[in-house]
């Protein structure tokens, strides 16, 4: 099971249909949200991140955030959500005791908190918008089966 399916269904079903909003403008429809998502999916493996692997996404509200978090289940890695209104030493702590490897933020939340992990993302650079190119067929893209024991979150509380 990879929680992705549920996405894909939707693409399936209704590829048209407006899905993800920034404010109150679309931003993609199911279809368009699992291509993106499929097409980063396919980059993060293509860089070496296995399933296990941790990725963090420090940012703020963003439609990006969605695909960002299904790609990395699609490619089974563990997402690691780190509220952007934590303090700059908790987030460091959480970025040292995660073992993350990448990590996805915005410009404004102080990404070079995030300078120790192998590479980070603004999801708002033409970096994303290239890795975020949608593939054609997402559904041709394998997810990565994951089983009831595995984990798909790691979230870190304030208190």
């Amino acid at each position: 099971m990879n929680l992705v399916h549920l996405l894909l269904r939707h693409a399936r079903l209704t590829p048209h249909r407006p899905a993800l909003f920034h404010g109150t403008a679309p931003f993609a429809t199911y279809g368009q949200w699992a291509a993106r998502s499929a097409a980063l999916a396919r980059h993060l493996r293509a860089a070496g991140l296995q399933p296990g692997d941790r990725v963090l996404l420090f940012m703020r509200n963003h439609p990006r955030y969605l695909e960002v978090l299904c790609a990395a289940w699609w490619a089974g890695l563990v997402v690691v959500p780190v509220n952007a209104k934590l303090h700059p030493r908790e987030v460091e702590w959480i970025v040292e005791n995660a073992q993350a490897r990448w990590g996805f933020t915005t410009s404004d939340v102080a990404p070079d908190l995030l300078a120790g992990l192998e590479r980070q993302i603004d999801i708002e650079s033409t970096a994303a918008d290239a890795l975020l190119e949608p593939v054609p067929e997402p559904d041709a893209m394998d997810t990565t089966d994951r089983g009831p024991d595995d984990v798909a979150w790691l979230f870190y509380t304030s208190g």
